[in-house]
């Protein structure tokens, strides 16, 4: 890698102090066994040895991306300590495995440079992954020889040579996204004028559509230009695009910065640096005006524009083998901001490991709920400020509806049979297990304030919101006539009975066949952004209609029981707690209001209210 574009350091063990202690943390790689060795370098011998005793620790995990490590107490591979100078291993109580490795399979661990040890050490924390250390160690062991650039051996993105005659060239990129287009696609063109300003050559063609933006159709459409150039070129660029040149200041005309890593396409400004390098280009770029009164400009935007719809031409592949150094994912480069690449990694790694919970399995398959849906709704964590009072206890609402950890009576009943009697229905209605979906479906004692009336009630106003807001937005194609009653004809809004999807839909799991019908008619991101808000006022009315007097109800009818707030935060069994059975009847029957007389359930709301 030149050293311009070095994106990581390598560092090699110190040698300047052979046969003394040094202790440095160090990584090497057996090629017998194809094994790796972390540990403290305890100190190092000269030729004819060319060896270093080095201390073995082990990873506490299996996970590459951790950095925690373990004194080894000895293996297979370890020599004896008698075999070693005393004097060293008094130097090193907690360790207790030590081998013998060649310094070219040794290169400095990527850690801090005062990361010690003690006697009573037994665990340390790297600064950086074994993973990426291993990388590191790979690269430096594996890497094949860069062999001075050649006109043969340049890799080429263009297979135009333009002539020497070439003194400014026109650049332009085009990127259609959804709805003005069934899928992204992103064109760029260029045009290469000679002194007298007559056109050389124009050439237009479509990119692959791989972290689609205008941006990286412009950037596409220098670096084309670029490689279509002859060697020593001095060559003025034309661009309408302002960010480009901010760009081009920052990353290209400019001492290489790691900054740039952090850019989207820095796999494309690392392929211009290459050719300007490579072919000792001296590039001037200047901006135009867009859609003004420059007839070359107006055409190399027209030649842009046309690529989209000519079915001559096929995606040209972004190749980013010009760049020095490309981190891939699945055989795909990764041209975008590295940390929010692995950040989105983790990410959809979590949204795996939610979804496979046992607790989404109770009704039907977990792929019947769009998870990406889900996820983005439950994420967007903006609306929380439209709350302040009380936004965290909302916020805890949406998450334990969603996992279906609210504590219901039945929840309770798991968790504290001895204080929550298991044969006990729903205080409410004394019909049903008060279950989470019981919430919404209670029938009451009073039917007209019951919490299934109030939830039909919020379920078909959510409906009729998603409707007017989907009638109101740009479509891929023009809604039919029949978008309406299609719409509301989804299963996710029967709600006498509430359907399984409706009462998914209700904890915040977004239906697929809700999105599979919209994805029709609508992109994905105008399909979460619309679902978003009115899902999350929905839970909001929830909490505050359904939710919040269920639990002023729930508090009473517990103390009417003698359940008081230290029973309910003792750690105890039953056998610790006395429980008053005038207070609690071990009878099957629940004790509720229900039972009560009408003119005792309305004193009894006077006195809450």
């Amino acid at each position: 890698i030149p050293s311009s574009h070095t994106v990581a350091s390598i560092s090699f063990i110190d040698i300047s102090r052979n046969y003394w202690f040094n202790p440095q943390w160090a990584i090497s790689f057996n090629r017998n066994t194809n094994s790796f060795l972390v540990g403290r370098v305890i100190t190092t011998y000269p030729a004819p040895r060319n060896e270093a005793l080095i201390s073995h620790w082990i990873a506490s995990s299996v996970d590459d991306l951790l950095s925690e490590f373990t004194a080894c107490q000895g293996c297979a591979s370890a020599i004896l300590r008698s075999s070693t100078s005393k004097t060293l291993l008094k130097r090193c109580p907690s360790e207790g495995c030590f081998s013998y490795v060649p310094l070219s399979s040794l290169i400095r661990y990527p850690t801090k440079p005062r990361t010690y040890i003690h006697a009573d050490t037994r665990s340390v924390s790297l600064s950086a992954s074994l993973g990426y250390a291993k990388s590191l160690l790979l690269f430096h062991l594996f890497a094949p020889v860069r062999l001075p650039s050649t006109n043969e051996l340049v890799l080429r993105i263009s297979d135009i040579q333009l002539p020497s005659s070439v003194s400014t060239l026109y650049i332009d990129g085009s990127f259609l996204s959804p709805p003005s287009h069934p899928t992204s696609s992103m064109a760029y063109a260029w045009t290469a004028i000679d002194p007298d300003g007559f056109i050389l050559e124009s050439h237009y063609n479509i990119i692959s559509s791989i972290f689609p933006s205008a941006l990286r159709s412009e950037v596409f459409a220098l670096l084309h230009g670029l490689d279509s150039l002859p060697r020593n070129s001095k060559i003025t660029v034309a661009t309408d695009c302002a960010h480009l040149l901010s760009l081009w200041s920052l990353y290209v005309d400019a001492p290489f910065i790691s900054r740039m890593l952090k850019e989207s396409n820095h796999l494309l400004w690392s392929s211009i640096r290459t050719i300007m390098l490579q072919k000792n280009l001296d590039v001037t770029l200047i901006k135009v005006p867009a859609h003004a009164d420059d007839p070359l400009n107006n055409h190399v935007d027209a030649l842009a524009k046309a690529a989209h719809i000519d079915s001559q031409f096929s995606s040209c592949p972004l190749l980013g083998s010009m760049a020095p150094c490309i981190l891939q994912f699945n055989s795909l480069p990764v041209d975008m901001n590295i940390r929010k690449f692995i950040r989105n990694i983790f990410d959809a790694k979590s949204l795996l490991t939610l979804a496979v919970l046992p607790r989404f399995n109770s009704y039907s398959s977990t792929s019947d709920i769009d998870w990406a849906c889900t996820k983005f709704c439950l994420n967007n964590n903006k609306h929380f400020v439209s709350h302040r009072n009380g936004c965290s206890e909302f916020c805890g609402f949406r998450i334990k509806l969603l996992l279906d950890m609210l504590p219901t009576l039945t929840t309770l009943q798991k968790r504290k049979p001895h204080l929550y009697n298991p044969s006990w229905l729903c205080p409410q209605c004394n019909s049903f297990p008060e279950t989470l979906d019981h919430l919404w479906t209670c029938p009451y004692i009073l039917p007209e304030f019951s919490p299934l009336q109030t939830f039909k009630t919020l379920l078909l106003a959510l409906r009729t919101t998603y409707l007017d807001n989907f009638l109101s937005a740009s479509s891929l194609i023009p809604l039919p006539d029949s978008f309406a009653a299609e719409f509301m004809a989804l299963n996710c809004w029967d709600c006498d009975p509430p359907s399984i999807s409706c009462l998914r839909l209700a904890r915040g799991l977004i239906p697929i066949s809700l999105t599979e019908f919209l994805g029709i008619y609508f992109s994905s991101p105008t399909i979460w952004s619309i679902l978003d808000t009115p899902l999350h006022d929905f839970h909001f009315d929830l909490y505050v209609q359904i939710w919040l007097c269920r639990s002023i109800f729930f508090h009473h009818w517990e103390l009417a029981q003698g359940i008081t707030k230290k029973m309910k935060s003792s750690a105890l069994g039953p056998s610790s707690i006395l429980r008053p059975s005038s207070n609690i009847p071990l009878d099957s029957s629940t004790p509720s209001l229900a039972t009560a007389s009408l003119d005792s359930w309305v004193s009894w709301i006077s006195l809450l209210v």
